[in-house]
């Protein structure tokens, strides 16, 4: 499986690509790592537990061996550091995630090819917007559309509301994703592809017709650099920013209503002690509890079978 969580989320701690580096090692040890991708790379994984100054070989074992939750994981950073971290130093580690570019020419031949970019006129250097339209298209090739994928299971969509492609709009990236996982059968069921929220709110945001954008995702099954171009060419009017701006503010900031934090912290499994309200953070936990317990279940269906056999 492409590894969906991006550099950009983050979990209670508040560390860019921490949450990554964690579900890439657990898929890699459960063996549903795409084999293209290194569980632990010597770049941006090794540089999150250098940020950290947590040891490489201790923090691999600890992932390996006991394949813990995210939180379980963070909870185990928290001893390692004596029970904080220092904030200077993450906040220099989140911005040079944020800020990260492409000027080699070998990762842009490397990625423009796989999202369907035009190699003569390479116009986007973000890391973060290259590495996610990657992931995203090899995720769309490899886990949606193979016959031989390994994602034969429901699961949660992990592409998070905070992430973006090209045009740089919130929550978009997230509709995709969920619709066409609901249209492969493989979204879990808790999730709605296009639920009355945050969905929604982005179509009318944009300005987009909303049964006319489900039925050409529905039907079309695009890949994400598809989707941008339609939506780019079905805008009634051009992007209205100020709009979009006060649209991310909105997602940013937006703090969860008690009830939704009570269901959301049983489903994590952790007391409600009113530290955890940011909606973003917990709508991140809550799917990495899901697909973590999806791939267990997975992992524990196959090891039967061959029992059985």
């Amino acid at each position: 499986m492409i590894p969906l969580i991006s550099s950009m989320c983050m979990g209670p701690l508040g560390v860019r690509q921490l949450p990554r580096t964690w579900w890439k090692v657990i898929l890699g040890e459960v063996e549903l790592l795409d084999q293209t991708y290194p569980d632990c790379s010597p770049e941006l994984d090794q540089w999150c537990l250098h940020a950290l100054e947590l040891d490489r070989e201790r923090t691999l074992l600890f992932l390996r061996d006991l394949r813990p939750t995210y939180l379980e994981f963070e909870a185990w950073i928290l001893e390692q550091k004596g029970g904080s971290l220092d904030p200077a130093r993450i906040d220099r580690w989140n911005k040079s995630v944020e800020k990260r570019v492409h000027v080699n020419p070998r990762k842009i031949e490397e990625t423009y090819p796989d999202i369907g970019f035009d190699m003569t006129e390479v116009r986007i250097t973000s890391a973060v917007i290259l590495n996610c339209m990657q992931d995203w298209s090899l995720f769309y090739k490899n886990d949606l559309m193979s016959e031989s994928s390994d994602l034969t299971f429901s699961i949660s969509p992990l592409i998070s509301s905070l992430d973006v492609g090209p045009l740089g709009v919130l929550q978009l990236p997230r509709i995709w994703l969920k619709i066409l996982m609901k249209a492969k059968g493989v979204l879990h069921p808790d999730y709605p592809d296009c639920g009355d929220g945050l969905d929604s709110d982005v179509l009318d945001v944009l300005g987009l017709d909303k049964a006319k954008t489900l039925d050409y995702l529905r039907n079309e099954t695009p890949t994400y650099f598809q989707f941008e171009t339609w939506v780019s060419e079905h805008v009634s009017n051009q992007l209205d920013w100020n709009k979009i701006h006060e649209w991310h503010s909105f997602v940013i900031n937006r703090i969860h209503s008690e009830q939704k934090r009570v269901d959301i912290h049983q489903t994590i499994g952790r007391e409600d002690d009113g530290e955890i309200t940011h909606g973003v953070i917990l709508n991140h936990l809550e799917d990495w509890a899901y697909a973590y317990r999806a791939v267990m279940e997975k992992v524990g269906k196959t090891a039967n079978s061959k029992r059985q056999a």
